[in-house]
């Protein structure tokens, strides 16, 4: 059995790093810290120097608007028809008009003025009675019998209204029993017609009265003939 050999190195003990070789170690580890450092404080300051993002301005909200008196939609209008346009001929159109003073057709009345300068004139409607129905009417109106039995006519008036009316263009007069009519003029028959209405209780008139008005005026007695 030889001896152990005392200057041979144990087999399993490392080898001592050699100086240079852990000073070049060193060297990479704190290049590789300072590289790291670097990066951390370049990216620090980046993030710390980047703009904040403002918040983009959002699209306006569209508000409703309050319709105005232009446009707002106002209550759908009916459109007058062709007969509240134009009222039918002859027809009594009370929307426009005032209503006429008399129907159409005859009524006998007297005659309170009559103004041919402004086309008119003014009438007082009556009733008028003939025969046997002029005595009982002149007997319900507190005529005496022994006077009311010989009456051929008799004129009632027991309504005092008096109604103007129209007197149409190229009206006719009828006088009663005067036989020199054909021979006056117009003014003359009529300044006659004017006369006898202001006798009091002798005429009444019959007027024919066609879309309000007076067309033709006869003269009638409202006594007794002779």
């Amino acid at each position: 059995m030889s001896a152990p050999i005392l200057d041979q190195a144990p087999a399993h003990q490392p080898m001592p790093t050699p100086p240079r070789r852990r000073r070049r170690a060193l060297t990479l580890l704190i290049a590789g810290t300072l590289v790291l450092l670097a990066t951390g404080i370049g990216v620090s300051v980046a993030i710390a120097s980047r703009p904040t993002p403002t918040a983009s301005p959002s699209a306006p909200t569209e508000q409703p608007v309050a319709a105005t008196a232009d446009t707002q939609p106002g209550p759908t209008q009916q459109q007058p028809t062709q007969d509240q346009q134009t009222p039918a001929p002859g027809g009594d159109d009370t929307t426009t008009r005032k209503p006429a003073a008399l129907a159409d057709g005859q009524h006998p009345a007297y005659i309170r003025k009559l103004d041919t300068r402004g086309g008119t004139v003014v009438v007082d409607v009556v009733q008028v009675f003939k025969d046997k129905a002029a005595v009982d009417a002149a007997i319900q109106d507190g005529k005496p019998r022994d006077q009311a039995q010989y009456l051929a006519v008799y004129v009632r008036n027991e309504n005092p209204r008096l109604r103007t009316l129209p007197l149409a263009s190229g009206f006719q007069v009828d006088l009663h029993g005067s036989c020199e009519d054909s021979t006056l003029s117009r003014q003359q028959l009529l300044n006659k017609l004017a006369s006898n209405a202001r006798i009091a209780g002798t005429y009444y008139y019959l007027l024919t009265v066609k879309d309000g008005a007076v067309q033709r005026i006869d003269e009638r007695l409202a006594i007794n003939a002779c």
